[in-house]
C-alpha cells in the first residue's frame, strides 16, 4: 500500500501507455518482471549496490533470475574498526609471515570474475604517534612464489580526536553519484592485481579498485589535512577490531523478492547470500486527482502529467499491508438508518393510501 496521495505506475507493454492505481498486488511474472494481475509492467528507477539511482529515466522492473558472479574491486571498512592507540611499534620491518612485524590482521573472502573465492589479509602496522601503515596480501596462485595481489599504505594519518585525516595522498576522494557524499578511499596506485587467476578468472585493473575508509557530506568542506567527520577506522585507546565488506560474489539464483523499505527499494535474494537492491518503484503524485480517468481493475489515466519521484517523506511504501478504506462508517450507518425510515415512512403512505382507496370501492357498493 501508499501511504499518502501517490499511485503506482503501470505501463501496457502492447500499447505503450501508462495506467496509474492504487493496487499494491503485484507479481513476478515468468519473463521476470513485476506485473499486476493484468500483466501490466510496474515502472521504478535502476539503483546501484549502494541503493542510488543511476538509471536515467523510469524502466519496468525486471529481476534477473540468475546473478552472474561479480569480481571483487571493492572493499569499505565498516564500523566499529578499531586500531588501538595504546599498541606499540614494532621492531621489525613488515613482513606477512612474521605476526611480530604487525599489530593487527583481517582476513576477508574476495572473488574473481568467475567466483572463484581467494583468502586476502589486511594487515596493520604502527608506525609512530597517530600514524598506521595499511596493507594488503592475497595469495591467488599458490604454485607461484609472492603475493599476486597485494597493496601497501604509509603514513596513515590520524587526528588527535581518533578520526583519519584526509591527506590527498595516500587517502583520496570522490564524489557519490548523487553529488551530496564525497567517499574516501585508499590510493589505488598502492595496489597490484593480477590480470588473470588459476581459475581462467580475472580482476578489475587496480585502478578501478577502492578501498573506502570513510565519507563526509560535500557541504561539510573537508579540505586537505582535514579530518574526516566518518571516519569508518578510528584509533581510540581501545581493543582492536575490524569488519569489512566486499562487493564479489558467487553465482546466485533468485530465492526471494521482497519490498519492504518505505523508500520502495525492490531488492532480489539469491541463493550465494546476496540480498542487493534492484529498482526503487516510482510513484506518481496529481496535484488535483479529480483528474484521473476510471479505467476499470483499479486502473486510471490521466491526460496531464504528473509529479514523479521515489517513495519516501509524505509518500511510503507500506509493503504487507492493505489501505484502509475512505469510507466513514459512521456516516454511513446513519445514511442507512435515514434512508430505512424514509422507507417505514413511504410504506406507511401507501397503506394509507390502499385503505382510502378500499373505503371508496365500498362506498360505491
Amino acid at each position: 500500500a501508499i501511504q499518502g496521495r501517490g499511485l503506482f505506475i503501470l505501463k501496457d507493454a502492447t500499447s505503450n501507455v501508462q495506467y496509474y492505481t492504487r493496487d499494491g498486488e503485484f507479481r513476478l511474472s515468468k519473463s521476470g518482471f513485476m506485473v499486476n494481475s493484468a500483466g501490466l509492467k510496474l515502472q521504478g528507477f535502476k539503483v546501484n549496490e549502494r541503493g542510488e539511482i543511476v538509471g536515467t529515466g523510469l524502466e519496468d522492473i525486471h529481476v534477473v533470475s540468475q546473478l552472474p558472479p561479480k569480481a571483487t574491486d571493492q572493499i569499505k571498512f565498516l564500523g566499529p574498526t578499531n586500531l588501538n592507540a595504546d599498541a606499540t611499534i614494532p621492531a621489525v620491518a613488515f613482513d606477512p609471515n612474521n605476526p611480530t612485524s604487525y599489530n593487527y590482521k583481517y582476513t576477508i573472502t574476495i572473488y574473481d570474475s568467475l567466483g572463484t573465492p581467494y583468502q586476502a589479509d589486511i594487515f596493520f602496522r604502527k608506525s609512530g604517534t597517530n600514524t598506521w601503515e595499511i596493507y594488503l596480501r592475497a595469495d591467488i596462485d599458490p604454485n607461484t612464489q609472492g603475493y599476486e595481489l597485494s597493496g601497501s599504505w604509509t603514513n596513515v594519518q590520524f587526528d588527535n580526536s581518533g578520526s583519519l585525516k584526509y591527506d590527498n595522498n595516500v587517502i583520496l576522494r570522490e564524489p557519490s553519484p548523487d553529488g551530496r557524499n564525497f567517499y574516501y578511499y585508499l590510493n589505488p596506485g598502492g595496489l597490484t592485481v593480477p590480470t588473470t587467476t588459476p581459475s581462467g578468472g580475472s580482476f578489475p585493473p587496480s585502478t578501478n579498485w577502492r578501498i573506502y575508509v570513510g565519507e563526509s557530506l560535500q557541504s561539510a568542506n573537508i579540505n586537505v589535512g582535514s579530518s574526516i567527520p566518518n571516519s569508518y577506522i578510528t584509533q581510540f585507546s581501545a581493543d582492536f577490531t575490524a569488519t569489512a565488506e566486499q562487493n564479489g560474489y558467487q553465482k546466485g539464483d533468485l530465492v526471494d523478492i521482497y519490498v519492504l523499505s518505505e523508500d520502495g527499494a525492490v531488492v532480489g535474494v539469491y541463493s550465494n547470500g546476496k540480498s542487493l537492491p534492484l529498482y526503487r518503484v516510482a510513484i506518481a503524485v496529481f496535484s488535483d486527482p479529480e483528474e484521473l480517468v476510471k479505467k476499470g481493475a483499479n486502473l486510471y489515466t490521466s491526460i496531464s502529467t504528473p509529479t514523479i519521484m521515489t517513495p519516501g517523506g509524505a509518500e511510503k511504501i507500506r509493503s504487507g499491508m492493505l489501505e484502509m478504506s475512505n469510507v466513514d462508517i459512521a456516516s454511513e450507518f446513519i445514511n442507512l438508518i435515514s434512508a430505512q425510515r424514509a422507507y417505514q415512512a413511504n410504506t406507511r403512505v401507501i397503506t394509507s393510501s390502499n385503505t382510502v382507496l378500499e373505503d371508496t370501492i365500498n362506498l360505491v357498493r
